[in-house]
């Protein structure tokens, strides 16, 4: 994928400091390596829909580099998970911002429960996503492609969606949509700045991540216990 110029990550209350920081920080790096090897400009930024900080869901705050405004539009679009997007996904606001990229044909990355609120944009359709297990059988209900056996990641560029799993993949998922958005030599670069293909190995450069290990009877507790919280049942 060529001409990304802008990459917006969404933080919004509660979202998760390793979801929003981890792929903030890698596509910060991509930004660095093309200024100091070709003098490319992309920018990269935190983007709010709030003035102020927000309050991430362990108590960190950070202060958005920007806050979106009617019509703005990032060439790609990431959304992080937390413990804040039950929440995230009652926000019109939010949900309209999503929209408005897909609809304009920008690249949509998230991770985590942070699929549940793209699911609510109506952006996902039949394409096939991977998430955190919190959220993966309320998903399925309402008609989402959660590929099993769960994946790391899972890139679908005819669709424009990138998806992530959970903590353990939000690394090794961001710099292979990296990867995939910017090719194979700053993919390799940022796999060594972030120490990920030591980890990962060759799977590094697929569009779909390694399979997880499946643990059905704990998932199916955790979704009991924190579903109606990450993902709150449609009324």
């Amino acid at each position: 994928m060529t001409d990304i110029k802008t990459i917006g990550v969404l933080a919004y209350h509660r979202c998760s400091e390793s979801d929003t920081i981890i792929p903030w920080e890698i596509l910060t790096g991509v930004a660095v390596y093309l200024k100091n090897t070709t003098g490319e400009q992309l920018d990269v930024k935190l983007v709010a829909l709030d003035e102020g900080s927000i309050e991430m869901q362990m108590g960190a705050r950070v202060e958005p580099h920007a806050v979106l405004k009617n019509g703005d539009l990032y060439d790609v679009l990431y959304v992080p998970g937390g413990n804040g997007s039950g929440e995230a996904t009652k926000d019109e606001r939010v949900l309209d911002t999503i929209r408005h990229h897909y609809v304009n044909g920008k690249f949509i990355g998230s991770n985590c429960v942070g699929v549940g609120i793209l699911q609510r944009a109506g952006v996902l359709g039949n394409t096939p996503v991977t998430c955190s297990p919190p959220i993966t059988r309320r998903l399925k209900e309402e008609g989402a492609n959660v590929v099993e056996p769960r994946r790391m990641w899972l890139g679908a560029p005819d669709q424009r969606i990138w998806t992530t799993a959970g903590a353990s993949s939000i690394n090794a998922g961001t710099v292979a949509m990296v990867n995939y958005l910017f090719g194979e030599e700053i993919g390799r670069e940022m796999s060594m700045w972030f120490d990920t293909l030591g980890a990962v190995g060759a799977d590094l450069f697929k569009n779909d991540g390694p399979e997880y290990y499946a643990y059905p009877e704990a998932e199916a507790a955790l979704q009991d216990a924190t579903a109606d919280v990450l993902l709150p049942p449609l009324r």
